[in-house]
């Protein structure tokens, strides 16, 4: 179980990377262009990598 949680944590992250790209313009999409956005979408990407790491080698270590 918590492989998949991990997997999906992970994979949950690597979509708010690519959603917090910008398009060849420079522009981002129109969610990041607040204030907030910029000291709340880091973390939040960060967590979850390091919540979907940490799951992961959790799950493999305890089998």
């Amino acid at each position: 179980m918590n492989v998949w949680t991990g997997i999906i944590s992970l994979g949950l992250a690597l979509v708010l990377i690519l959603a917090g790209l910008p398009n060849r313009d420079g522009v981002h999409w129109r969610f990041l262009r607040f204030h907030a956005a910029m000291v709340l979408y880091p973390p939040l990407v960060l967590a979850l990598l390091a919540f979907g790491v940490a799951a992961i080698v959790s799950g493999l270590l305890t089998k």
